[in-house]
């Protein structure tokens, strides 16, 4: 199976690619959108990789209203799993307070074959998050 375009819509929110640095986007309400971040994951010099994008992210946005995020590409994902992302994810976890759902991997055919993308274990994620709640 050939995966052709990214996801439009997840967790009933139209997905919202988040901007690069240079571009002159305003920005959708908070919580009106699943955020988009996403890195070539054949990346030149000076393309933006995915943990400054995060980062960049975090300061951008008000974190305790994003609801859903969709990860899209990473650097170089058919030979480095998720593992970076997930800690990002959990290392961000008392900001992203709102979070309800996260899509790991929205990628094309074109970006990376799906067979080539090494899993990492997404349970911490998940764990930190159950355990972030049940505290709240």
């Amino acid at each position: 199976m050939t995966v052709g375009t990214h996801l439009q819509e997840f967790h009933g929110l139209p997905v919202f690619d988040f901007p690069g640095p240079d571009a002159q986007v305003e920005l959708p309400a908070t919580d009106t959108v699943a955020w988009r971040i996403s890195a070539p994951t054949y990346s030149d010099p000076g393309d933006e990789l995915w943990g400054p994008q995060f980062e960049r992210f975090l300061k951008t946005v008000d974190t305790g209203r994003v609801r859903a995020l969709v990860v899209g590409g990473w650097d170089e994902a058919y030979e480095n799993s998720s593992a970076d992302i997930v800690t990002a994810l959990i290392g961000a976890n008392d900001r992203l307070t709102a979070l309800e759902a996260v899509f790991l991997g929205d990628m094309t055919g074109e970006d990376c074959e799906i067979s080539w993308i090494p899993q990492s274990v997404n349970s911490g994620a998940i764990n930190q998050r159950d355990s972030y709640s049940a505290a709240a």
